[in-house]
C-alpha cells in the first residue's frame, strides 16, 4: 500500500510515537521539508503555480518560447520532486511503520536537496 502522507508525529504524545520516529532526531523537518515539496499548496507546489501562469501570460501568437522554456524548466523540476519526495517518504515510512530510525546526516542532505529544489523554482518566478 503506498500513499501520499505521513503521520502527523508533532500532535501524538511521546508514548505514542514510535520508537523510530524517538530515534530520529530530524523526522519532523524532513516531514516538513516532504510536505513543502511534495503537496500542491505547499511551497514548492505555490511556486510552480506561479511560473506556470507567468509561461502562460508570456505567449504570443508569433513567440511561445518563453513558455515552452519556463514549462520544459516545471517538467524538470516535477521530476527532481519526484525522486526526491520518493527518498524522503521511504525515510519517514520506514520509520514510522517498519521500526528502521535514520540519521540527522541523512535528513540534512534530503532536506538541503529540498531546499535548493525551492530556490530553483523561486529565481523562476
Amino acid at each position: 500500500y503506498s500513499h501520499d502522507g505521513r503521520a502527523l508525529v508533532e500532535d501524538l504524545t511521546g508514548w505514542a510515537q514510535p520508537p523510530a520516529v524517538k530515534k530520529s532526531g530530524s523526522f519532523v523537518s524532513l516531514a516538513q521539508m516532504y510536505k513543502q515539496i511534495d503537496a500542491c499548496v505547499g511551497q514548492l507546489g505555490l511556486a510552480t503555480l506561479a511560473v506556470s501562469t507567468k509561461a502562460l501570460e508570456s505567449g504570443s501568437s508569433s513567440d511561445d518560447s518563453t513558455y515552452t522554456n519556463l514549462e520544459n524548466q516545471l517538467t524538470s523540476i516535477s521530476t527532481q520532486r519526484d525522486a526526491l519526495a520518493a527518498q524522503m517518504i521511504a525515510l519517514l515510512e520506514n520509520a514510522e511503520f517498519n521500526g528502521q530510525p535514520f540519521s540527522n546526516q541523512q535528513a540534512r542532505q534530503l532536506i538541503s536537496q529540498g531546499q535548493a529544489l525551492l530556490n530553483s523554482v523561486n529565481t523562476m518566478t
